[in-house]
C-alpha cells in the first residue's frame, strides 16, 4: 500500500513539475544588444526617411467628436472586471483633430478609453481613405468602456469582446473624420508647454523616482474666430474607485470641459509619458478631485506663453519596432513563457507613430511610456538641440505594456515592472535610443 501511494505521490509530483517548466521560465536578464531584434530595428533606423509633405497652403485645423457612451450597458475596463456601468456621470468621447497643410492631412484621434484598441485602430486605418496619415492616442481613462479586446485575458478582464459595437464605432469615427477633413479652416497653430509638477509624483518611487511634470499642447485660433486646444499631460487618471459603476472621463474630461465652457471650441486630451507616472493627493476625492484638477490644469494651459510654428511643412511615417520574446513577471527571476503570453494576450506587436508639423514632432508611442525615461535620459533637450520640440504621447493603437526606467527592474515590486512591463529588462534603453535616432535621422 505504501509503495503505491509513493508512486501516486511520484508521478502526481513529476507531473506539476513538467507543467510548471512548461508554463514559467527563467527571466532573460541578457543585453539586447547583441540579439537579433534589436540589430533589425537600428538597421532599419539607419535608413529612415519620413516622407516628407511640403506645404501646399497655409496650415488649415478642422475638428470633431463623437459621443461613444453606447445605448446600453456595457462592461467597464480600467481596474477588475466589471460587467456593466449603472450610470453615467459624463459622457466619453472619441475627438479628432485635422492638421491639413495642402500636401497631407494630419489626423488625430483621442479615445476617451484606457488605450486605443488595436481592433478598433485596425478597423479605422482599413477604412481610411485619401492623403489622410492616422494618428492614435488616448487618454487613459480606468472608469470608461471595456470590450474591446477579444485574447482571452482581454474577454476575461476587459467584458466579452463586442465586435458589433467596434463595428459601429468605426463608422462613427470615419464620419467624424470624413468632416472634421472637409471642414478645415485657415489657423494659426501655437506649441506650448508649462510646468505643473506639483500635482504628478513617480508611483514606482516617490521620494527619488523622476518625473516629467510638463503640460504640453497646440493651441489653435481658426480664421473663423473658432478655437481649439489640444492638450497632454503626464498623470494617471485613477481618480474613480475602482469599483464604482459609474462611467466618466476623469480629470481629462473635467479638463477638456473647463476650456470648452471658457475659452475654446473645441478641445481634447492626448495622455503623455504616463508610465510610472500618478497624480499627487489632494484633499478631495473622485468626481470633485477631478473637478479640481482639471480646473487647476486648465488654469496653467490658459496661462502658458506659446510658439506659433512659422513652418508649415509635414513629414511622416510608420516607424517598425522589434521585440524579443516576452518576459511578464511572475517572480523576481522568473517570467510566464512566451507561448503563454502569446496564448493568453498576443504576440507582441508595436510600431511608433512619427508625426513633424513644422518644428513639433510627435512620437505616439505603443505602450504606457515612462516618463522617468524622457527626464532621466534628456530626451526633450536632446530634441531642442536639434531645434525640435518633443512631444510624445502614449497609446497609438498598439500595445506592448509598459517600458519603465530600467533601473527599477529586479528590484522594484510595483505592478508596472511586475505585472504591466510585458518585454523585460533593458527595453527603457531601448526605447530611449530610438528615440535619439529619430531625433537624429528623422530631419
Amino acid at each position: 500500500m505504501l509503495k503505491k501511494f509513493l508512486r501516486w505521490f511520484l508521478g502526481i509530483s513529476v507531473g506539476l513539475f513538467i507543467l510548471v517548466i512548461s508554463l514559467i521560465g527563467p527571466l532573460d536578464d541578457s543585453p539586447l544588444e547583441g540579439k537579433k531584434f534589436y540589430q533589425q530595428t537600428f538597421q532599419r533606423l539607419d535608413s529612415l526617411r519620413p516622407t516628407l509633405h511640403p506645404p501646399k497652403s497655409k496650415l488649415k485645423v478642422g475638428w470633431s467628436k463623437v459621443n461613444i457612451v453606447p445605448q446600453s450597458p456595457m462592461p467597464m475596463a480600467g481596474y477588475a472586471p466589471r460587467n456593466h456601468f449603472d450610470s453615467v456621470h459624463d459622457s466619453v468621447y472619441v475627438r479628432i483633430m485635422t492638421i491639413d497643410n495642402g500636401g497631407v492631412q494630419c489626423i488625430i484621434v483621442s479615445a476617451d478609453l484606457l488605450i486605443f484598441p488595436p481592433a478598433l485602430k485596425d478597423k479605422i486605418v482599413r477604412q481610411n481613405k485619401g492623403n489622410r496619415f492616422l494618428y492614435f492616442t488616448a487618454t487613459h481613462v480606468h472608469s470608461s468602456l471595456g470590450a474591446w479586446d477579444d485574447s482571452v485575458f482581454g474577454n476575461l478582464i476587459l467584458g466579452s469582446y463586442n465586435e458589433p459595437w467596434l463595428d459601429s464605432l468605426a463608422r462613427q469615427i470615419i464620419s467624424a473624420i470624413d468632416f472634421a477633413t472637409a471642414h478645415v479652416h485657415p489657423a494659426i497653430v501655437n506649441y506650448f508647454e508649462t510646468d505643473a509638477s506639483e500635482y504628478v509624483e513617480n508611483r514606482i518611487d516617490p521620494e527619488h523616482g523622476k518625473t516629467d511634470g510638463k503640460l504640453r499642447g497646440l493651441k489653435i485660433i481658426r480664421e473663423d474666430g473658432s478655437k481649439g486646444l489640444l492638450v497632454s499631460y503626464s498623470a494617471h487618471p485613477t481618480n474613480i474607485d475602482h469599483l464604482s459603476l459609474a462611467l466618466s472621463g476623469d480629470y481629462p474630461s473635467a479638463l477638456v470641459s473647463r476650456a470648452e465652457k471658457q475659452d475654446y471650441n473645441f478641445a481634447m486630451f492626448a495622455s503623455g509619458n504616463i508610465g510610472s507616472h500618478r497624480l499627487k493627493w489632494i484633499p478631495e476625492t473622485e468626481f470633485v478631485e477631478c473637478d479640481t484638477l482639471g480646473s487647476r490644469l486648465y488654469r496653467k494651459v490658459k496661462a502658458a506663453q506659446s510658439i506659433r510654428v512659422e513652418d508649415s511643412t509635414i513629414s511622416t511615417a510608420i516607424i517598425h519596432v522589434d521585440y524579443g520574446a516576452s518576459q511578464l513577471h511572475i517572480l523576481q527571476k522568473y517570467k510566464v513563457r512566451d507561448w503563454v503570453f502569446r496564448s493568453l494576450f498576443s504576440k507582441l506587436k508595436g510600431d511608433i507613430t512619427y508625426m513633424k508639423i513644422g518644428n513639433i514632432l510627435f512620437l505616439g508611442m505603443p505602450c504606457d511610456f515612462s516618463g522617468e525615461i524622457f527626464v532621466r535620459d534628456s530626451l526633450g533637450e536632446i530634441a531642442e538641440s536639434h531645434d525640435e520640440k518633443l512631444f510624445i504621447t502614449s497609446f497609438n493603437g498598439d500595445y506592448v505594456g509598459y517600458i519603465t526606467y530600467d533601473d527599477h527592474y529586479g528590484h522594484s515590486e510595483q505592478e508596472e515592472v511586475m505585472a504591466m512591463n510585458w518585454v523585460g529588462p533593458h527595453y527603457g534603453a531601448y526605447f530611449s535610443k530610438i528615440v535619439k535616432k529619430i531625433i537624429a535621422r528623422g530631419r
